[in-house]
């Protein structure tokens, strides 16, 4: 797989916004606006091959989060509070920027804050994207978890990811990473952005994702959510079992239709590309209602 040099087009386009907790980035004169969020310790250029894919016909809008693969982090994060601020500035951004109501895709914990985003404003949100995570995170670690029982476990690994020197740091994000994408380069460019970001904020923000659970929210969500996850055989569930993970953590949305993306771990945008932006057209080009 050669990924896209399209990253070199995002550095050179301008900012469209620089705000408190993300800056964004505008690629494409389109009339449809699509909103891409990226996960923790990630970088916008997990999109890099959206407008070449896409074609045409859109403005896409990158988010580039604050503490994040090279950006400086916010003076203003609170911790344990960040996925509802970074939801109201997202809203706060549709309506200064946005054309109307845009089409938004949030991979990881950026799905988590796109979530929160549609339950809170969901006149900003025409359809919602989750690319590969649960309305619950912590239900991959133990289908049994619930924010309380999983927050002794999510405060020790935030405790292990900040005090580890900076060998050991490494090692284990190399070894998580092969986890998260099976291509080397892609692999390679995962860990740089983990390395760019801030410790203490990815930390943090990773155990407020452990303990966030929003299933029972999700009855509150009437916008159309496709829900896009991955399987590799090399994980731990069965495609089965998986399914009924999935199944199971969105079974309180009304509007959800859910695919799995074989062979591809969770940057399923770079292990399939082709399948993974067929998904994302068919889901653009499909009428709301």
């Amino acid at each position: 797989m050669l990924l896209s040099n399209l990253a070199r087009l995002f550095k050179r386009a301008p900012r469209s916004y620089d705000g408190d907790l993300f800056t964004c980035e505008t690629v494409g004169k389109g009339e449809r606006d699509v909103l891409l969020v990226h996960g923790l310790a990630a970088s916008p250029e997990t999109w890099e091959q959206a407008a070449g894919k896409l074609g045409p016909g859109y403005r896409l809008h990158l988010v580039h989060m604050r503490g994040f693969a090279g950006e400086i982090p916010s003076s203003n994060r609170q911790p344990a509070d960040f996925l509802h601020p970074l939801a109201e500035e997202l809203a706060g951004y549709l309506r200064q920027h946005a054309r109307g109501p845009a089409a938004v895709v949030g991979h990881s914990m950026g799905g988590i804050a796109s979530l929160i985003l549609t339950r809170d404003h969901p006149d900003m949100v025409d359809r919602l994207m989750v690319v590969d995570v649960p309305a619950f995170f912590s239900v991959l670690i133990t289908p049994f978890a619930t924010g309380s029982s999983i927050a002794p476990f999510a405060n020790m690994a935030r405790k292990r990811y900040v005090e580890n020197d900076p060998k050991r740091f490494e090692d284990e994000l190399r070894r998580a990473t092969d986890s998260l994408v099976q291509h080397p380069i892609a692999r390679e460019r995962v860990v740089h952005w983990g390395l760019l970001s801030d410790r203490a904020q990815t930390a943090d923000i990773m155990a407020e994702v452990m303990t966030t659970d929003l299933r029972s929210d999700l009855r509150e969500i009437k916008t159309p959510v496709d829900i896009i996850y991955a399987w590799d055989r090399s994980g731990h569930a069965t495609r089965a079992g998986l399914d009924q993970t999935y199944a199971s953590a969105y079974a309180n949305l009304s509007r959800r239709r859910l695919l799995r993306i074989d062979d591809a771990r969770h940057y399923v945008m770079f292990d399939q590309p082709e399948v993974f932006y067929h998904a994302m057209k068919d889901w653009l080009a499909r009428p709301k209602d």
